[in-house]
């Protein structure tokens, strides 16, 4: 790291490392806020053993946990001047990285629990009860959904690549309105099994018939075989020719930004706090299935987006009033959390800029 005071020569961007693992949710949140920094990336892939379990008050700043690869690719890294990293398995890499480079900006996504001592900034969605604490912990900034990836830049090239393989299905862009609909599954929480992926297939299906609207449709890992069966038979009886679904299991290339960039309407499963935040940063109507208790972390983040306008319950009521379109400011949270990063490097001299 090096002082830009003392030289008149042009200065490098400050360096970023994000700190990723195979949780792909919380990846899209570290990845995106890096991104919208516009600076330099290089990213570190966590791998973890069964010590990872340990709770982190044990685990420290030690690389308990981590795989002997992952520990030393993160012990190699060259000294950055910001380090990202969401969720809590990841956090004591991240307080690794700050106790070798004490200089060093340490950016945590999500609350990682205690000890949160070594931590510069904690970004932490208001549908978290630890938000409330803000305004007695100057490092932690509080955002209305998850971070993420999606930008309209990302948006329009998405829908440019898959563009020509929805109209080679029948699903191209036309007249007729298409409806994107983002399936999760089942969580630690809570169950997402058959009769729920039937009951969101017919609720979709009634909602495209009244518009004649063709449905561009993913599953996702959590989703699981019979829930997907059960989806398509629905959609397969209910609207044959109108929809495309993508199965994740049978691989190839992944559509979900596609279907987020060209869809009128978007239908997320209520199960995934991510996918709920992404859909609503894309400026696009989007429709939840609640899935989830009144209480829930999931259900609080529903109502803000409802109380934002960006987004309605998907229900019956819904089906019948047949709303597809409105408008509503789009989520920025990662350029957010990216601004609150610019201010600290400003106010920190040891960092490149």
């Amino acid at each position: 790291m090096t002082d830009p005071r003392n030289t008149g020569q042009p200065q490098p961007q400050p360096h970023v490392c994000v700190l990723t693992d195979d949780r792909a949710g919380n990846n899209a949140q570290a990845l995106g806020v890096a991104e919208a920094l516009g600076w330099p990336i290089t990213e570190i892939r966590l791998s973890y053993t069964r010590l990872i379990r340990l709770p982190n008050l044990i685990r420290g700043t030690t690389t308990l946990g981590l795989s002997t690869s992952a520990a030393a690719a993160l012990d190699a890294v060259a000294a950055p001047d910001i380090a990202i990293a969401a969720g809590r398995r990841a956090t004591p890499a991240l307080r690794r990285l700050k106790r070798r480079f004490p200089q060093m900006i340490a950016v945590q996504i999500m609350w990682p629990g205690e000890p949160s001592r070594g931590l510069d900034l904690i970004a932490v969605p208001a549908h978290d009860r630890i938000a409330r604490e803000s305004d007695r912990d100057p490092r932690l900034l509080v955002t209305l959904g998850a971070p993420n990836r999606v930008t309209p830049a990302r948006l329009a090239e998405a829908a440019g690549s898959w563009e020509p393989r929805f109209a080679a299905a029948g699903m191209g862009a036309g007249k007729a309105p298409r409806i994107g609909l983002l399936v999760g599954g089942t969580t630690k929480r809570m169950p997402f099994g058959p009769e729920d992926g039937r009951h969101l297939a017919r609720l979709v299906a009634d909602l495209a018939a009244r518009h004649d609207a063709r449905i561009l449709a993913t599953n996702s890992r959590r989703s699981g075989a019979e829930v997907t069966a059960a989806l398509s038979d629905v959609l397969q009886a209910t609207r044959p020719g109108a929809f495309w679904l993508h199965d994740v299991a049978k691989g190839g290339d992944n559509p979900y930004f596609g279907i987020l960039g060209v869809a009128d309407l978007i239908v997320v499963t209520g199960d995934s706090m991510s996918m709920a935040s992404e859909a609503a940063s894309t400026g696009r109507p989007v429709a939840i299935l609640p899935i989830t208790g009144e209480a829930s972390k999931e259900a609080r983040l529903h109502r803000a987006l409802y109380a934002l306008g960006a987004a309605r319950p998907l229900d019956a009521d819904f089906v019948a009033r047949g709303e597809i379109a409105w408008r509503y400011p789009p989520l920025d949270d990662a350029q957010a959390v990216a601004a609150q990063i610019r201010r600290l490097v400003l106010a920190n001299p040891a960092v490149s800029r």
